[in-house]
């Protein structure tokens, strides 16, 4: 009973997601959450794992115990990957967008440009824009595919820099090179506040380490001087 009931799990998490969730996300709809994550799916098997390797009774308990220490550590790893995957993006984006003026200055539709861009950039930006560029290309309402984009994490300055340009009449690929721009102005002032944090950080290790040559140099010497200048 105990591996079949393994052997289900393992197939239900390790099969890929079906048509409706690529279809999901190839519209922009919202994921359906009924499917749980990994670190639900580890916590949950920790207990059954723990039985079949210890038995009755040490087995379920030490699996319970354990349960919330896996799911700790695995949120925690997807926690890492989403945020290595949107720095990546951040880091793709100003590049992307620029691709994306060159074709729109030249009289390129956004989804031709949104296609381009996708082709020219590596993942994981580039599939984001592949999937923009499919919203676009089947998609009867633009603005329902920029409402959707703004509501990205990791895309809404791009969507919000479409609807800005559909509403105002201006040349969208005028506001879209101002995004870029923005972004990269945002990068740096990023990079030289971690540079000051590091440099704030490390003040107080380098000073404990020069404290004991100061001591030793200095103090040492000098107490060791003082006893000498003393007559016995």
């Amino acid at each position: 009973m105990i591996p079949a009931v393994l052997f289900g799990l393992a197939v239900w998490f390790l099969v890929p997601a079906s048509t409706t969730a690529r279809q999901r996300a190839l519209f922009g709809g919202q994921e359906s959450t009924g499917r749980l994550n990994l670190a639900v799916v580890a916590a949950a098997l920790t207990p059954v794992a723990a039985f079949v390797m210890l038995g009755l009774p040490l087995g379920p308990l030490i699996g319970l115990g354990l349960a919330p220490v896996v799911h700790r550590s695995m949120s925690r790893l997807e926690t890492a990957a989403a945020r290595r995957r949107s720095a990546q993006i951040a880091a793709q984006l100003p590049t992307a967008l620029d691709l994306m003026v060159a074709a729109l200055e030249v009289g390129r539709p956004p989804v031709t440009a949104f296609a381009l861009a996708a082709e020219a950039t590596a993942d994981p930006l580039g599939s984001e824009l592949g999937l923009v560029a499919g919203r676009l290309a089947i998609a009867g309402d633009s603005e329902a595919v920029w409402r959707t984009l703004a509501t990205d994490r990791s895309l809404a300055p791009v969507g919000r820099a479409f609807r800005r340009a559909a509403s105002s009449g201006m040349p969208v690929a005028h506001v879209v090179s101002g995004v870029a721009d923005d972004l990269r102005r945002e990068r740096r002032a990023a990079r030289r506040e971690r540079s000051r944090k590091v440099a704030v950080r490390t003040a107080a290790p380098l000073g404990a380490c020069f404290l004991p040559a100061f001591f030793l140099i200095g103090i040492v010497p000098t107490i060791i001087a003082t006893f000498r200048s003393f007559s016995f």
